[in-house]
């Protein structure tokens, strides 16, 4: 028989001995998504929002980590749709997607899906879009403003790591967005240059059908560096909604034979334009 002090001793040291385990922690974030929708057009609508996904660990835990994400049919579900409601009642419905071709939605093979690489670092993020879909040619509901509310649900094999919740507001009034934002206008110069340098960014503007719309820069010329630039909006600065997104160009150049105030091998230099959309 084992003396009683020299089994308890043999206990203490193997609770000793366990070894301490910390779990991955992990934030996700999904952006709101506002949609301008024309029942009368007759093309769907797509609009595109992201999530974001941030991961911490400890050194002693796994380098990567699999995940899931998935997103529920917010708060008026309809036979696998979602729906977005007014204050009276009245509903659109709609969807959301991870392709264009591919629903987002609560169950495993619905779900966006991918692994986290933190390499040698503690922390680890990534991020993706996904989009709203609208179908064309629904029943014209009174021109307001409707919502919905979806819950997206980050998961680890079946543990649930976070929740978050984001907003799908759709517009119905007489209304414009710049859907697709520009991106910078980037010029490469050498001082004299023969030629003139081109450069340019595209967006995106939608508007409910048949309304007129203008768009202007704060300024359509400046000077960076000592190099005098223009810009222009092509290829108009007024247009006609038609319920879809409709393609802008922001084009500049910078005219040849410039000496610029450069004084070493490179410089760069930046200025911040801003773009008005009216209705």
């Amino acid at each position: 028989m084992i003396p009683a002090r020299a089994f308890l001793c043999a206990v203490a040291l193997l609770a000793a001995a366990a070894p301490s385990r910390a779990a991955i922690t992990c934030g996700v974030s999904v952006t709101a998504v506002t949609v301008v929708y024309d029942p009368t057009s007759g093309a769907q609508n797509v609009t595109t929002g992201s999530y974001t996904i941030n991961c911490n660990r400890l050194i002693s835990d796994p380098a990567t980590l699999n995940w899931t994400l998935a997103a529920n049919d917010g708060l008026q579900p309809a036979t696998g749709l979602n729906r977005v409601q007014n204050g009276t009642g009245q509903r659109y419905t709609y969807d959301t997607f991870r392709t264009p071709t591919s629903k987002w939605g609560s169950t495993a093979a619905l779900r966006f899906l991918g692994t986290l690489n933190f390499g040698g670092a503690l922390t680890a993020s990534t991020t993706g879009p996904f989009d709203i879909v609208m179908a064309a040619g629904q029943a014209a509901q009174p021109a307001g403003t409707y919502t919905d509310t979806v819950t997206a649900t980050l998961r680890t094999g079946a543990t649930v790591l976070n929740t978050a919740t984001f907003g799908v507001t759709v517009l119905t009034t007489n209304t414009c967005q710049i859907s697709a934002p520009p991106g910078n206008v980037t010029f490469t110069y050498a001082s004299f240059q023969g030629s003139a340098a081109a450069a340019s960014t595209t967006y995106g503007v939608r508007c409910t059908t048949a309304l007129p719309y203008t768009m202007a820069l704060d300024a359509t010329s400046g000077t960076l560096l000592g190099l005098n630039y223009s810009l222009a909006i092509a290829p108009s600065t007024s247009g006609t909604g038609t319920g879809a997104t409709q393609t802008y160009n922001i084009n500049g150049t910078i005219a040849a034979g410039q000496a610029g105030t450069c004084s070493t091998a490179f410089c760069t230099a930046n200025e911040i334009r801003t773009l008005t959309l009216s209705w």
